[in-house]
């Protein structure tokens, strides 16, 4: 850890993991109110959106550039610029192709992906109660993707699964990173952009003149403002807590996006998402109390 003390600096990374958690937990609302049917378009144009903010920050505001880091890739972030471009790829193409709530409790399991990782890949020391909600998690990941969700796209829980592996390992070489990380998400997002325009041959940006004034202000507030402000508060908070706790944040839009949704675009929850989510919520709950427990006994 970074801080000078321990104790104040995880109280901070965990309420600035908070509100990016809850500004988080709007984004699946601005991304169907765009109306774009074409989810590559919507990565491209959010992504484009992100990185210009991000630029013109680090160039006309000098006093930014030690939490933002550079807007462009170097060697030390390479990889988790590399796992944000495939997360915000996954990510929209899930939230645009299937149901919401059953997209957001998958990518939920994004912690316990992160805590598995970190145990079989690089040889972290993780509890066993982190091992074990882990795999509670990930069952109730299984539970979600066994349903079905009537006219809705399949394919987008495997989306929705690459996103959470993505985003695990995004954070977990995020934390890894010396400098700012604040802009290491909209640099994840301008690469899966230029990424989508060169494998489509360009064709993906046919659907620009077709746009409506409305769906450019959703897409503008969506790229420019919710997603950079949002992930780059988590991603801030890699600096003071674990990467593996940083993913609990995203536990927030879980919770909340649903809600939202249901409220303004009268979408609801399949009983497969429901039932997954209890679970995943449950080990959530059971981690967080065994490590109150402990610290109380410490």
């Amino acid at each position: 850890m970074r801080q000078s003390s321990p104790v104040n600096g995880t109280f901070t990374g965990t309420l600035i993991g908070i509100l990016g958690g809850v500004i988080l937990s709007t984004d699946s609302v601005f991304i169907r109110l765009m109306s774009v049917e074409d989810s590559w378009l919507i990565v491209v144009m959010r992504s484009l959106f992100m990185w210009a903010l991000v630029a013109m920050l680090y160039l006309f505001w000098p006093a930014s550039r030690s939490t933002l880091g550079v807007p462009w890739i170097t060697r030390k972030n390479a990889l988790s610029t590399l796992f944000f471009c495939i997360a915000s790829a996954c990510f929209v193409n899930a939230l645009n192709r299937g149901s919401i709530a059953t997209v957001l409790v998958i990518i939920s399991s994004t912690p316990f992906v992160s805590a598995l990782i970190s145990r079989i890949f690089f040889r972290v020391r993780i509890d066993k109660p982190l091992m074990l909600a882990a795999l509670a998690g990930m069952a109730g990941v299984g539970v979600v993707m066994s349903g079905r969700s009537t006219g809705h796209d399949p394919v987008a829980n495997y989306f929705a699964l690459a996103t959470a592996v993505s985003m695990a390992l995004a954070f977990i070489f995020a934390s890894k990173v010396e400098s700012g990380t604040v802009g290491l998400p909209s640099l994840g997002g301008i690469l899966a952009s230029f990424c989508v325009v060169i494998f489509s041959g360009g064709s993906v940006l046919h659907g620009l003149p077709a746009l409506a004034g409305e769906q450019w202000l959703w897409m503008a507030l969506e790229g420019a403002v919710i997603m950079p402000l949002a992930m780059g508060l988590i991603t801030m908070s890699t600096r003071l807590v674990s990467p593996v706790n940083a993913g609990l944040f995203l536990l927030l839009e879980t919770a909340l996006a649903p809600l939202w949704i249901s409220m303004f675009l009268q979408e609801k929850p399949a009983p497969s998402a429901v039932a997954g989510g209890v679970i995943i919520v449950l080990a959530v709950v059971s981690q967080t109390w065994w490590v109150k427990r402990r610290i109380a006994q410490a």
